[in-house]
């Protein structure tokens, strides 16, 4: 199992942070290609499920495991798809205020690798995917283009499915 973390203070209140970041339907606008990608949402709240198929990945699907709106924070779990190697991971969100106009946007991670990958590099690749996202959640508050950081290993997934 390898655990990564992604922080990054923002110059926005965690009340505006987190009225984007609480919705369980919208992690497509702040994903690389998310244009390109599709979601559909079954259900509401703890337990809900959101098929996704990315550009950049294929096909995921994630549960909502935890949500607790006054303390800003939502947990998720993969639930089928291998997306960059993983087998499975739940990613923990956070926004914490720092003062009335800054707050940390925060998400932790826990996975395992495919065993036929390097963990450590599953594991940056990840850390790298919570970045992105954190990237895209400011940039699209901020009405700002996304400066996203290259994925490694994003296609995994695409590339095991031609393979096979």
């Amino acid at each position: 199992m390898i655990e990564v973390e992604h922080k990054r203070g923002v110059d926005l209140p965690a009340a505006v942070v987190w009225e984007e970041v609480c919705h369980f339907d919208r992690v497509l606008t702040w994903v690389p290609r998310g244009d390109e990608s599709t979601i559909v949402v079954k259900g509401s709240g703890v337990g809900a499920i959101r098929d996704i198929h990315l550009a950049t990945q294929g096909y995921v699907q994630h549960r909502l495991v935890a949500f607790d709106d006054d303390k800003r924070m939502f947990s998720y779990e993969l639930t089928a798809g291998k997306p960059i190697g993983m087998l499975d991971y739940t990613v923990v969100a956070t926004v914490t205020p720092v003062n009335a106009n800054h707050c940390i946007i925060r998400w932790a991670g826990r996975m395992t690798p495919d065993s036929s990958l390097n963990a450590v590099d599953i594991g940056r690749a990840l850390e790298v995917a919570l970045g992105n996202m954190t990237t895209g959640i400011i940039a699209r508050l901020k009405g700002e283009p996304p400066d996203f950081v290259q994925q490694p290993n994003e296609d995994w997934q695409l590339r095991q499915s031609k393979a096979n």
